[in-house]
């Protein structure tokens, strides 16, 4: 019983640690590719707008 529990949680932080490295790397690339404003982003329409 106790070396199942450990298994599992061991299966757990896997499971978690492989999210948070996943997630981390997806939001670097996404703020990397995305620092430029491009036509679609609102704040473009606002600052067109007022001038």
């Amino acid at each position: 019983m106790d070396e199942a529990r450990r298994k599992l949680r061991i299966c757990l932080f896997c499971v978690v640690m492989a999210a948070v490295i996943i997630g981390a790397i997806y939001y670097i690339n996404d703020v990397s590719n995305s620092s430029s404003i491009n036509e679609g982003t609102l704040v473009v329409s606002e600052a067109e707008s007022r001038g």
